[in-house]
């Protein structure tokens, strides 16, 4: 079933309820409905058919919700084109797509790069006419969505997105989050991103999204301690949003979820976000190829010191599994983490040998190795990619930044690899911290808790990784800046 049939659930009693409250304007969701369907339509009398790729490039606001609902209501595939990948890479991901056309608000022009059918979100929506919209078109292997990858592990690849992946990860969001009417999320993170997700199952349950078009602190906190319930970000956000004011648990009496992704967060800042926010915080794991909900660690689970490393337990309706070195696929011990189910129904775009590749006996290979136990908690260890070599020894750079991120003064860590005469591969770390953190202190505390092999022979201080347009941290650009800055390393032997 497509996705969209989510927006119209409950239809009648929720219609006067808030959909969407953006500055000044609210929206009802019967407005919200009414609104989708003449733009829907209005896509429909431009041209754009079933399988016809439509690219939105725009903040976050009310008018974005609308364009991104219009597109799937219409039966197009929404390609979502962040502002902040720059113009240059956004002209790249449309050149490569063909989109029919491009949605691009006011504050986007120029980010949104070359366009060959470009449309002004504000304009459109304010001239929409009254043409009705076409069918909904139910079919599982139908295109929904069109997304690039990071590119955190090379040049983004373009990942189809089917309806049934598309409504599976609904399914999932909708049975971890439980969500009701009375439901405030906070859309704060890009909705080119991962706050796209929420937006249809907490629709589907009668509740409203708060929409942000910038990651002002003060905005969110404000919007935190009064009508929100949850709401997604990275971790760099709730780490910053930590040191804006003084605040507890008792300012935030209606959150329920603060859930964070896309990159891991030490055991130590997990803590002290729970003791900031209350035991609210939870986590959800997932890729591009298999959109958010492979696995999720609830509040509950959060709770629990020892489960705070791992990344959740598996979504009922999404199997996953492990391929040892043996090419063996078991339910409990290490090896790369290969999932099935709907989630999984992707392919890249224009590249069938990159989506056979990606493929063991029909399970999707994240490229991720795993390790799950006996309560079959799901932990990551590192990436297949990232493997590095080092004396004979094989390393993951995710157990070493992992046990640097378990000092209090290191915020964030980077592992990677360096060309070198006697050990073949040099490991290396790069640390977020403050300017007097002593490298011999982390190299010994490393040391002590996953000895002497898995110790980076050189550790490099930095006020803060770089990162990517979507916020990731790119180990090739860590490895550039630790080669072109003087950055207090510290030289050691095994």
């Amino acid at each position: 079933m497509n996705p969209i049939h989510a927006l119209y659930e409950g239809q009648t009693t929720k219609a006067a309820r808030p959909a969407l409250f953006d500055g000044e304007t609210t929206l009802s969701h019967g407005e919200l409905i009414a609104l989708v369907e003449r733009a829907a339509g209005d896509l429909a009398a431009r041209g754009v058919g079933p399988g016809d790729r439509v690219g939105l490039c725009a903040r976050n606001s009310w008018r974005h919700v609308v364009a991104y609902l219009a597109i799937l209501r219409a039966g197009a595939v929404w390609m979502p084109l962040n502002p902040r990948n720059g113009a240059r890479l956004n002209s790249d991901f449309q050149r490569r797509a063909g989109p029919a056309l491009t949605l691009i608000d006011a504050a986007s022009t120029e980010a949104a790069g070359v366009s060959p059918r470009p449309l002004p979100l504000e304009a459109w929506l304010d001239g929409i006419g009254s043409a009705p919209p076409p069918p909904i078109t139910d079919d599982p292997d139908a295109p929904f969505a069109l997304k690039f990858t990071g590119g955190s592990t090379g040049v983004p690849k373009g990942v189809v997105q089917r309806q049934a992946s598309g409504r599976s990860a609904l399914r999932s969001l909708s049975e971890f989050y439980g969500f009701t009417a009375e439901d405030v999320n906070l859309a704060v993170a890009p909705l080119t991103h991962g706050s796209s997700h929420y937006v249809l199952p907490v629709l589907a349950a009668g509740g409203a999204h708060a929409l942000l078009p910038e990651p002002d602190r003060a905005a969110i906190l404000r919007e935190l301690k009064t009508r929100v319930s949850t709401v997604f970000m990275p971790p760099t956000l709730i780490a910053l949003l930590m040191g804006e004011a003084a605040f507890g648990p008792e300012d935030f009496p209606r959150l329920r979820h603060l859930t964070y992704s896309a990159a891991p967060m030490s055991p130590d800042r997990i803590a002290q976000a729970i003791h900031r926010f209350g035991p609210v915080v939870s986590t959800l794991y997932g890729q591009t190829e298999a959109p958010m909900t492979i696995a999720g660690l609830s509040p509950a689970d959060m709770t629990d010191p020892d489960k705070r490393a791992g990344v959740g337990r598996p979504f009922a309706h999404t199997p996953v599994r492990l391929l040892t070195a043996d090419g063996v696929l078991v339910a409990r011990g290490e090896g790369e983490i290969v999932v099935g189910g709907d989630l999984t129904r992707t392919h890249y775009l224009d590249a069938p040998e990159l989506t056979a590749v990606s493929r063991h006996e029909g399970w999707l290979k994240t490229g991720d190795i795993g390790r799950i136990g006996d309560d079959g908690l799901l932990y990551l260890i590192g990436r297949s990619k990232d493997l590095i070599i080092t004396g004979g020894y094989n390393v993951y750079p995710g157990e070493v930044e992992a046990a640097l991120n378990l000092h209090p003064l290191v915020r964030e860590a980077c592992a990677f690899a360096e060309p070198d005469e006697v050990w073949g591969e040099r490991l290396e770390a790069a640390v977020a911290a403050s300017p007097d953190a002593d490298p011999a202190v982390l190299i010994a505390f490393v040391r002590d808790r996953i000895g002497p092999v898995r110790t980076p022979k050189r550790l490099h201080i930095l006020p803060d990784l770089p990162r990517n347009p979507v916020g990731k941290v790119v180990r090739d650009d860590v490895r550039a800046l630790c080669r072109s800055i003087q950055s207090r390393p510290l030289e050691l032997a095994r």
